[in-house]
């Protein structure tokens, strides 16, 4: 017995020194540390609003009224097209106040018909489309025909097998606070880092209202773009930048929600404000009609793109076969999901706290990873890409606050930040990619007037990457308008990652063991007014980021 003792309390002690040198083995860096001690006052962001009830909840397994699709007319494996019963099943479940549709096993077609574009469309809250199950003998959704659109019709924007929201905002255009009426103004400065806004008026807002705040440019010169971007010079070409003061444009345009109603004249926000929103920019508030509480669960998604892939080599091969679009989605969620052949995968446009999650992507060569346009406090997790892809993680426009993190690409794919993606905006901010493997560089694409890539405070975060091949340098950055100088008339640089501002990489390191990353020729750590550089080529344990930030916050 004595001898039992002796071993049961050895072995707790054994454990417990395990325990304390894994932890003491793990690196905590530097930024991190200044975070817990103040804050967004350490440049580095607050990530751990990002996914779906701000990462608070677990997605649910939804019980309740299931509207199933065989009973609305589909039939799995016979070869003819499901859509029509698939959206009668979904029109039914939300004119009844949401439900659970239902898709028993077998492949069901939607989109057979080339001669026009009939996609699975959900225009309700509380709607969970369920598969069962992504494997091969599970749900599988078969897309038979492109759904891009013409070149004068946004084919960006072009319809996806799954799509929500298009009752709220068509695919002709993007979506802009222009098209809402503006309910208040702010009236007193707001600090970032706060959540009290003073409105004309609180009348007919309620808690959980999602609500656009747009900050504005009044003067001919591009104030607020400016403030954004400085100390950033634009190039001539790059027009939708240093235009934006002419217009007037709201440049920044961030989606929030309403936790609470204060008084007459005050709200709270469920987050605090990323940024100073100052009386100068004219700062305001939109009442911005969302679906909520969306998800899509357990399918195999297929099709019938013959693969035929060049990047940009025409409409179809670029935007025509996209399989899963949550547009205008707060709070919703799509899982295990296997997306097999598509040149586009997930999409996110005009959503916040969305979470993504077990995603199998496989097939020909595609454009696009998991993607999102103007949107904020999303969470993707957990890709595994196994085909090649032009474009990797991307974000474009007024994204802020998204989390991409634990994703492993089989080919070399770089990461992307896609500028303005279009006049009247600003470029992604605020984001965190991490824990990311087979990454080839940071990369953004974008039309020449939309870029630069990225505004400030993207973090990078435990990357294994590889480095584009500039002379004996494997660098980081890369911008395409920089390193075209006979195209675009300028000098050639090595400082790329000024196109993507005020960068904060941490960790990341190189995925071939005998060459070293660089920035601007450098394997050095820095920090100064373009970019924060802590451990390059650094590869060892490490904190989670978001994992430590919401643990934070939960335990405040």
């Amino acid at each position: 017995m004595k001898q039992f003792v002796f071993l049961f309390f050895t072995g707790i002690l054994f454990f417990s020194c395990a325990k304390k040198y894994s932890e003491e083995n793990i690196w905590e860096p530097k930024i991190l540390k200044q975070f817990k001690q103040k804050g967004i006052a350490s440049n580095l962001p607050d990530y751990s609003y990002a996914g779906y009830a701000y990462g608070e909840k677990k997605i649910p397994t939804v019980k309740g009224k299931t509207y199933t699709i065989t009973d609305f007319g589909a039939i799995p494996n016979d070869e003819i097209d499901d859509t029509n019963a698939i959206n009668k099943a979904i029109e039914t479940a939300g004119k009844n106040g949401g439900g659970i549709v239902y898709f028993p096993k077998g492949k069901f077609l939607v989109n057979t018909d080339s001669t026009k574009t009939d996609i699975v469309k959900i225009n309700y809250s509380n709607i969970v489309l369920r598969g069962s199950g992504s494997a091969k003998n599970g749900t599988i959704i078969f897309s038979g025909s492109s759904t891009h659109q013409a070149e004068d019709n946004s084919p960006w924007l072009s319809p996806f097998v799954f799509h929500t929201g298009l009752n709220l905002h068509g695919t002709s255009s993007f979506f802009n606070v222009k098209d809402l009426d503006v309910f208040s103004e702010i009236k007193q400065d707001v600090k970032a880092g706060t959540s009290i806004l003073e409105l004309n008026s609180t009348k007919d807002l309620n808690e959980g209202d999602i609500i656009l705040i747009a900050l504005n440019n009044t003067t001919d010169d591009g104030n607020l773009m400016n403030d954004l971007m400085h100390p950033l010079e634009f190039e001539e070409f790059q027009k939708s930048y240093s235009e934006a003061g002419i217009q007037r444009a709201a440049s920044f345009q961030y989606p929030v929600e309403i936790a609470n109603i204060i008084d007459n004249s005050h709200i709270e926000l469920k987050q605090p404000t990323r940024r100073d929103l100052l009386l100068k920019y004219k700062p305001t508030i939109s009442k911005m009609p969302m679906l909520k509480n969306i998800g899509v669960e357990h399918f195999k998604f297929e099709s019938a793109w013959d693969g035929n892939y060049k990047h940009h080599g025409n409409r179809e091969m670029d935007y025509g076969w996209g399989a899963i679009n949550l547009h205008r989605v707060a709070n919703g969620w799509i899982r295990d999901i296997h997306i097999d052949n598509y040149t586009q995968t997930t999409h996110l446009v005009n959503s916040r706290n969305v979470t993504i999650e077990d995603i199998k992507i496989t097939g020909k060569i595609g454009h696009y990873s998991p993607k999102m346009y103007h949107s904020s406090d999303n969470l993707v997790q957990n890709i595994e890409v196994e085909n090649e892809v032009t474009h990797g993680p991307g974000l474009e426009g007024c994204s802020f606050g998204n989390v991409y993190r634990n994703i492993s690409y089989k080919f070399p794919t770089p990461l992307d930040l896609h500028g303005m993606a279009d006049a009247g905006f600003c470029p992604p901010m605020y984001n965190l990619y991490e824990n990311i493997v087979n990454v080839k560089q940071i990369a953004g694409g974008a039309a020449p007037q939309n870029i630069p890539h990225s505004g400030e405070y993207n973090t990078f975060w435990n990357i294994g990457m590889e480095g584009w091949e500039d002379g004996e340098f494997q660098e980081i950055f890369f911008s395409w308008i920089w390193r075209d100088s006979i195209k675009f008339k300028n000098e050639l640089h090595i400082d790329c990652h000024k196109q993507y501002l005020r960068s904060i990489l941490v960790g990341v390191y190189s995925s071939n063991p005998e060459k070293q990353l660089s920035i601007e020729h450098s394997f050095k750590d820095r920090s100064d007014e373009w970019i924060y550089v802590e451990g390059l080529n650094t590869k060892k344990p490490m904190v989670n980021l978001y994992e430590t930030q919401l643990k934070l916050r939960l335990s405040n």
